[in-house]
């Protein structure tokens, strides 16, 4: 039972140990970063300063952390449109630094896919791993848990399909 034009997985549609090889890529752009970093009023200098990165290990600005969380919800938005609630994320860890042109990638393993005490939803735990550059290096591993509507809850369901 799939809802007609509704791309997304729902709880009934993930598997315990399935890896999800997610095929859309992210190019970050210093500008992305710029704008993200001076709308969070971040200050530090890494993030938008190039002539300070000159005199770092770095050499140029380091693409602001929050900014790579935020182009993996959005890579993997296509397998998880059907998130009734995130419940958040735990042991992340950024292994290499993400620099302007950078293209990010996201494969994600299922830990674990349980009933709730909820007829409309259940629990999935992902661990998303974040590449950059044709899955050429780690940059960012992190565990997701989030509560996903099934299929006969879904407010998708409800919306009246064009004629």
């Amino acid at each position: 039972m799939k809802i007609p034009g509704y791309p997304g997985k729902f709880f009934e549609d993930f598997t315990k140990g399935e890896r999800i090889i997610h095929r859309l890529g992210r190019t970050v752009t210093y500008q992305d970063n710029l704008y993200f970093t001076h709308s969070f009023l971040n200050v530090a200098p890494l993030h938008f300063d190039k002539e300070y990165m000159e005199l770092t290990e770095f050499k140029k600005p380091l693409l602001v952390m929050a900014m790579t969380l935020a182009v993996v919800y959005g890579i993997t938005s296509e397998t998880f449109k059907n998130v009734y609630k995130e419940l958040g994320i735990r042991d992340l860890r950024f292994t290499a630094p993400v620099f302007d042109g950078d293209t990010l990638h996201v494969e994600t393993d299922v830990l674990d896919v349980k009933d709730v005490e909820r007829e409309d939803v259940g629990l999935v735990v992902v661990k998303h791993r974040v590449y950059k550059n044709n899955f050429s290096q780690l940059v960012c591993e992190f565990t997701r848990e989030a509560l996903v509507y099934k299929k006969a809850y879904s407010p998708r369901w409800k919306i009246p399909s064009q004629r």
